[in-house]
Order: structure tokens, then sequence, then C-alpha cells
């Protein structure tokens, strides 16, 4: 399989080109009461939530009941995290550093897991690049990765048939995630899914609405005109690829295999030629270096279609409609007996204090 030239980007250098999301919420209040410091320590939090982006983390923090005091890191963790409660479950988050890719992610993992010893589950929640030839999937939709496969991962082999000959395994979340996920679907086959996180992204971020740019997708063969221009205005609208018209705006849920790689696809014939044989639905630069450790489940929200028409416009609601699913499936995860008892003893300690959570 052979990739064009300048078909990749590095996600340091896309990092570079991102803002951090100006139109997202304060944070929920934090607890200080008397009994939460004196309790809370490392062994407490069982669900770990990863972000990459700096903007994936704020719109997470948005999705927290309660957001707990920091603790001390253990001797070599050099990991940043965030501490609180969705649910009855009690969360830990972190963030990538800057020089980020697939041996700090595998870092972060491994430093998160011996700092928290009790994580159960964990989640790599944000953005990411669609393959939309695979399905009917339009941006601010959400991919929930039931399977990861690297797809750099392999063999050049000669002869008339020579390429790239992938040799990765599919590698698939922990049983935990997996049965939620099942809960989650199955509650959705009575409710319309679209809603859950339509209103809850209307609760939670009522100053953060859907991009007002129509999503456009062009073919792939069409390269962004002029290149470097910040929009798609000067694009030729006869290259758009024809799609059917939906029925509203809410982001739907698709479920299925999630490529994984060090690179960023910003190519529409490298994207086709990379998704296809592998039947996957979007792009990950994370999720393949952390699986070994933590078994994750990714659970991303489309920003662009994996061409050189991506910008930066979609970037926050999409992180935002990952964010409230992720929150959704948390709240299918039963907590486990510590959690419950560390709940439990925290509402009735606040019970007189003012609710400024965000609900």
């Amino acid at each position: 399989m052979s990739m064009p030239r300048g078909a990749m980007k590095s996600k340091r250098q896309q990092q570079d080109d991102e803002s951090f999301g100006a139109g997202l919420p304060k944070r929920p209040r934090t607890l200080e009461t008397s009994f939460g410091p004196l309790t809370h320590s490392h062994g407490n939090y069982t669900i770990a939530w990863i972000c990459v982006l700096p903007l994936e983390l704020a719109a997470s923090r948005a999705m927290l009941d309660e957001e707990h005091l920091p603790l001390p890191n253990q001797p070599g963790d050099d990991n940043t995290y965030v501490l609180g409660r969705i649910h009855r479950n009690n969360v830990v988050m972190a963030c990538l550093p800057a020089q980020c890719g697939t041996n700090n992610a595998a870092t972060v993992a491994a430093n998160l897991k011996q700092s928290f010893p009790r994580i159960r589950a964990s989640l790599i929640v944000g953005v990411s690049s669609a393959s939309p030839r695979q399905a009917d999937l339009f941006l601010g939709d959400v991919v929930v990765g039931t399977r990861v496969m690297q797809y750099d991962l392999g063999r050049v082999v000669g002869g008339g048939g020579g390429g790239f000959e992938g040799t990765a395994i599919p590698m698939t979340p922990a049983p935990l995630l997996n049965a939620a996920v099942s809960a989650l679907r199955s509650k959705h086959t009575t409710h319309r899914p679209n809603d859950g996180i339509a209103i809850l992204l209307q609760n939670r971020l009522p100053n953060l609405s859907r991009p007002d740019r129509p999503d456009r997708l062009f073919q792939a063969s069409y390269e962004h005109h002029p290149p470097g221009a910040p929009t798609c205005g000067d694009c030729d609208p006869q290259k758009l690829q024809p799609r059917a018209r939906r029925l509203d705006d809410n982001p739907k849920i698709h479920y299925g295999v999630i490529a994984s790689g060090s690179s960023v696809i910003q190519d529409g014939n490298a994207r086709d030629d990379i998704a296809q044989p592998l039947d996957a639905l979007c792009f990950d630069t994370e999720a393949a270096a952390m699986m070994d450790s933590l078994q994750c489940l990714p659970i991303r929200g489309i920003c662009d279609y994996s061409d050189s028409h991506k910008n930066k416009e979609w970037l926050d609601y999409a992180a935002t409609t990952a964010a409230a699913y992720a929150r959704e499936l948390l709240g299918v995860i039963p907590p486990s007996s510590g959690e419950l008892s560390r709940a439990d003893a925290l509402r009735v300690n606040t019970a007189s204090e003012p609710d400024t959570t965000c609900k």
C-alpha cells in the first residue's frame, strides 16, 4: 500500500495549529469539605479518562458532576491529573504532554496505571478524522471503537504484488467496557440515541453550539483550493461528494473499527487506501499504544474527513460530543463498592452546602 507524499502530518504539527476551546464552561465546583481531603486517595479512582489535546480535556471536565482536590503524584509520575466523579464512578482524567506521540501515549498510560492501581476501565476521549466511505458519517458524529487496528504495523514485500502488508491483529477494549457499550446500545434501541447527547450539550454547554459552517465532503481526489486557505469558500462545489441529507443535525453514534497509527491522515486517497481493507470508520494516533496496558475504549468525535480540506471549525463541538457519549457510558458502568461508600459519604457531608454542580 503506497501513501502519497504529503499525506501525513505529525500530531505535534496539528496541535500547534489548534486553539484551546474558548466557548467551554467553567469547571464544576471543587469539593473542599473537611471529609473529602481526609479520605480520598489514589485507590478511590477506578475509571481512567485520557485526552490528547487541551480542548478535549476542557470539554471532558464539563462532564464532571464534581471535581476533587488534587493528589500528590507517585515518584516518577510526571502526569497531571484532574480528579472527580461522574454519576457514581470516580474518574481520573489525564492529558498527553505537548510533545505527544505513540511513545508518550504509552508512557502516560503506564504512569497512570502505576499511580492509580485500581483502574478497571479506561477511555480515550477526543476528536478524530473520519473515513466517510465506510459509513454515513457527518461532522460532529461519534465513533466508538469496538476494535482498534494499527494500520502502519507490517512489512514491505517485493515481487509482482509488492507493497505494504499489514500484520496487525485486532485489539479490543476490556470486557467491562464491551459490556457497558452493549448495555448502552440496548438502551438506545428504545430511546433515540442522538437525543441524549443533544440534551446533555444543551444543559452542560449552553454557549457552545453546533458550527453554522456547512458540512461539506469533497471527492477524495479533489485538493483544497487554494492551498492553505482557512476555509473551503473557494473550493469547487461541483467536486462535492453526493450524500443523503439528514432529517436533523443531532450527532449520530457509530460503532466499529478505529485505525490507529503514528501519523495524521490529510489526503483523501490515502485515507481510502488505508480504511477500506480494515473497514475503519476513523483514524486515531494513540489507541494502539495504550491498548496493551489499559485495554481502553476510544470514543471519538468527528472533526474532519482526513483530507486536505480539514480545518479547526469543528474541533470544540466534536470534542464535546465525544465527551457527552463518554459521560452517558459511565452511567451504565456499575461503581465499585469503595466508590459507592465514598459517594454516599460525600453526599451526606455536603448536604448543607449550596449545589453549584453542573446539571
